[in-house]
């Protein structure tokens, strides 16, 4: 899957709040966890479907988020997150080499289990930054997010966290597909 260039990130500060509808908000807000939201919002049919993982330089954004240099490679995990057969959220983690050393050499190896589960279960873990994002249908991001969804041509709001597991650090971004606030 091609490593599309990430689009144009803000810090909340940053966004004209007021135009972003409450239900998007209350997505892009939530300090929790995705995994345990969107079981909770459609519980028994959540499921990870596992789009790409694969070694990858990072983008210069990305890179200086993680304190990396953009030639060290990381591993890029795309999914998408769906409730019975709706796309829900497409999720984009950037880990570097460093956090996938040591006991967290299992997230090399989720598959289909998802992120969130892991990392809400550490009780080192750190969200450092948050910022958002509004992709649009001229986006190669928006493209692999609403891959095989009808005719869609609304804006996807989504958020990136930089998190820290025991001092290491990774990128998840994760975009709110409009199927949430139909």
């Amino acid at each position: 899957m091609k490593h599309p260039q990430s689009s144009r990130w803000l810090l909340p500060a940053q966004t004209l709040k007021h135009r972003i509808s409450p239900g998007i908000l209350s997505w892009l807000n939530d300090a929790g966890s995705l995994t345990r939201r969107l079981k909770h919002y459609c519980p028994q049919q959540f499921s990870v479907e596992l789009l790409a993982e694969e070694w990858v330089r990072p983008d210069p954004s990305e890179a200086q988020l993680l304190g990396i240099p953009t030639s060290q490679r990381v591993l890029l995990r795309q999914v998408h997150l769906k409730c019975s057969d709706q796309l829900c959220v497409y999720a984009r983690s950037v880990i570097p080499l460093q956090t996938l050393q040591g006991k967290h050499r299992r997230l090399r190896y989720l598959g289909t289990r998802p992120l969130g589960e892991y990392l809400f279960r550490s009780p080192t873990l750190l969200r450092k930054r948050i910022e958002w994002s509004c992709l649009t249908p001229s986006s190669g991001l928006y493209r692999i997010a609403m891959a095989g969804q009808a005719e869609a041509k609304d804006p996807v709001w989504g958020r990136r966290s930089l998190f820290q597991i025991d001092a290491k650090p990774l990128l998840v971004s994760e975009f709110f597909l409009p199927v949430l606030f139909a």
